[in-house]
């Protein structure tokens, strides 16, 4: 079964009609006759790349797909997605993207052998099409090592060589089953699937991606509605400090319960809503709400809240982050926003000049998960953080595991070599609390301290008092 919703977003790619006439010309004077002109070769061709465009893509699918033709073997359909394309306009501009693929057009152009049954088209951004007939299935396997060699090799540029990484997803047609759009939605499920897999690079399309993508439409339908009905909330986990076990903030976790599905995990929910966009929105009301519970509390503890990828590179953050702390009235020096390295190392040049202008308010920054990403030296000399979260992993494997332990007093010492605070999250028992302490870790946060708690909680269990009206 194909979602209606995903069938309609994957065929608008390619139904869209490109106007073609008749015309009346006169071969001699003396004679004239009507003829019906085939439409216009540039009406087919993406001007960018040269490569037949969305129409001629059309056109052929229907031309081939058809249940009324006869096939002596199959077709396979590739979609190919050049990854973190987006991320090459913004850091280099539209026009160096555009010659990128000017020049990968040019490559797959001459990949492809027409007598042979393939065909390629340009669909638009970062997405192309393309179809080879087989009778065996060792002709596939050919036709997408030549795919990938023509995407793979770098590209010369003025300043400099870039190399892309594609991902593909691979589904097949035999004798009218499945339809045209059908095929299109089964080949994107299967480039999805290779996308978000972060090891392979290409996927075949598999019964069981239905019910993923049925399952995630869901998540993403009643996501748009979870804030306007009130299903999101905010839980408070307490930091400390290691010397005096004082509190000296809390870290915002966000909580998702549904009426129907009940709790959904944030590993769940949040990847969902950073690849439909609804991030945005979630994360504005996340910020908004913990700066205001802290506006709140007696105590000037600082209040962390997580900021993800999405938020970062594609939102004005310095100027909703200004506009919250006006709104709410918090103290810039109380916030403290955290961020992972992947999200940082995803357009370096701009995450500093972000960073920068945050940390000109008073807001403090935090790199969180430290030790999972890049974990680049050169990240932590570059921008100026004001704490490093040393993931949990390392901290509950630390007693147990002399590498972990090895790591863990490293970043301690680069810490305390660069004056910034580091703070271990998952602290569980009293053995990590006391090797953490010897080791001079700064502060703490776990279960052994507080599990997050509601904010009316958090209030009714003394860890923090309310300003009186």
């Amino acid at each position: 079964m194909v979602y209606p919703v995903e069938a309609l977003s994957i065929a608008g790619l390619v139904l869209s009609p490109c106007v073609s006439g008749a015309a009346y010309f006169g071969l001699h004077h003396r004679t004239r006759r009507r003829a019906v002109l085939a439409p216009r070769s540039d009406c087919l061709t993406d001007a960018l790349t040269g490569l037949p465009n969305r129409q001629a893509l059309s056109n052929w699918m229907d031309k081939n797909l058809s249940a009324r033709r006869q096939h002596v073997g199959r077709i396979a359909l590739f979609m190919i997605d050049l990854d973190r394309f987006k991320e090459i306009n913004d850091e280099r501009g539209h026009s160096t993207g555009d010659e990128i693929l000017r020049v990968l057009g040019r490559r797959l152009r001459h990949s492809v052998d027409a007598k042979r049954g393939e065909f390629i088209a340009h669909a638009g951004g970062d997405k192309f099409f393309a179809f080879c007939s087989f009778s065996n299935h060792s002709i596939v396997p050919d036709f997408l090592a030549r795919l990938r060699r023509a995407l793979s090799r770098p590209v010369r540029l003025q300043g400099g060589r870039v190399t892309i990484r594609a991902n593909f997803g691979v589904a097949f047609w035999a004798d009218g089953v499945p339809s045209g759009e059908t095929l299109l939605v089964r080949a994107e499920l299967a480039m999805n699937c290779a996308r978000n897999s972060g090891q392979q690079d290409i996927c075949y399309y598999d019964p069981a991606m239905d019910q993923v993508i049925r399952h995630r439409l869901n998540i993403v339908d009643e996501l748009r509605y979870a804030v306007a009905r009130q299903q999101f909330s905010l839980c408070y986990q307490a930091q400390k400090r290691i010397s005096d076990k004082k509190i000296v903030g809390f870290e915002a976790l966000l909580r998702w319960e549904h009426p129907m599905l009940g709790a959904v995990s944030p590993v769940v929910f949040i990847p969902v809503a950073e690849e439909s966009g609804l991030i945005q929105e979630i994360g504005e009301w996340v910020l908004r709400t913990a700066c205001h519970a802290a506006s709140q509390w007696e105590q000037p503890y600082r209040i962390s809240v997580n900021v993800s990828a999405e938020q970062f590179h594609h939102h004005d953050l310095p100027g909703l982050v200004r506009d919250v702390l006006e709104t709410t009235g918090l103290s810039p020096s109380r916030l403290e926003l955290e961020l992972t390295e992947t999200a940082i190392f995803t357009d370096m040049a701009r995450a500093t000049a972000i960073l920068n202008e945050l940390k000109a308010m008073g807001v403090s920054i935090a790199v969180d998960d430290y030790g999972t990403g890049h974990s680049s030296l050169g990240l932590i000399r570059d921008i100026v953080f004001d704490r490093i979260k040393l993931d949990k992993l390392f901290v509950q494997n630390a007693l147990g595991n002399e590498t972990d332990k090895a790591i863990i007093r490293a970043v301690i010492f680069l810490g305390r070599s660069l004056q910034t605070t580091v703070l271990a999250e998952g602290v569980e028992t009293e053995e990590q609390f006391a090797f953490l302490a010897d080791e001079g870790c700064d502060e703490i946060q776990g279960f052994l301290l507080s599990r997050p708690l509601p904010h009316d909680l958090l209030v009714a269990t003394g860890k923090v008092s309310l300003i009186a009206e």
